[in-house]
């Protein structure tokens, strides 16, 4: 099985979901108000894929959309799709030509971090370094946990938990509002924690409820928890 596409197929198909209907038309405004050359992409999961290309002109228009991913969450998933095909590889690279699905998401987590910076540099360094950052952060984290020899255990690919382990207290709607205001995570994934962890909803629930698969929410509150924990410093965070 290839793992690496599954988790790949995920977040394309994430920013897919997004870019259909009033969403998409509300999101391709904002890409369009921040003067970005769109290469006359009609949604923004087009726009994202046009960004995959090697073409000079495609990637002056990836390193203008990098400018801003740390002001415009919903700018960073079309990022990470633009970059899929290079943070594969790089994925492949740590993992020796067979990358798990854990490596990948490091890669990915990483990635996600380095677009909160990347406002911060020039015009052309921009997507090298989120590459590298990526890479380098997931080859270090790999290796913490070899020295550690860190026990897992695998998740069934149906496992919710549908309660929170801790009582949702003011305690972490302040803290996810600090995330918010940092920007560590979007305000949407903030109120995918907050239904799900906070007792409202399980992730199967929500996802009959929404246009959303369960995996692909799975994936998204993964990813915010995963940035969470990193920022505050933490081996778990308690909802």
């Amino acid at each position: 099985m290839n793992h690496t596409h599954t988790i790949m197929s995920l977040l394309t198909r994430d920013l897919e979901v997004r870019s259909s209907g009033s969403s998409g038309r509300a999101l391709l405004r904002r890409l369009e108000d921040y003067c970005l050359d769109l290469r006359g992409a009609p949604g923004p999961f087009e726009f994202a894929l046009l960004l995959q290309s090697s073409d000079p002109f495609a990637r002056e228009a990836l390193e203008e959309l990098l400018e801003w991913t740390a002001v415009e969450g919903e700018f960073c998933l079309v990022a990470l799709v633009a970059l899929a095909p290079r943070l594969e590889h790089a994925a492949s690279r740590l993992g020796r030509g067979r990358p798990s699905d854990d490596t990948l998401s490091e890669v990915l987590t990483q990635a996600t971090e380095a677009l909160t910076w990347t406002h911060e540099l020039r015009e052309g360094e921009r997507a090298d370094f989120v590459l590298s950052y990526a890479a380098s952060r997931a080859r270090r984290e790999k290796r913490q946990m070899a020295r550690h020899n860190v026990p897992t255990e695998a998740l069934p690919a149906d496992f919710d938990q549908a309660e929170p382990e801790t009582e949702y207290v003011g305690e972490a709607e302040i803290r996810l509002s600090r995330a918010v205001e940092r920007r560590v995570i979007s305000s949407d994934e903030r109120r995918l924690i907050e239904v799900t962890r906070g007792g409202q909803s399980t992730l199967q629930q929500l996802a009959i409820s929404t246009a959303d698969s369960y995996d692909a929410l799975r994936m998204r509150r993964s990813r915010a928890e995963a940035r969470l924990r990193r920022h505050f410093d933490v081996a778990k965070v308690s909802w």
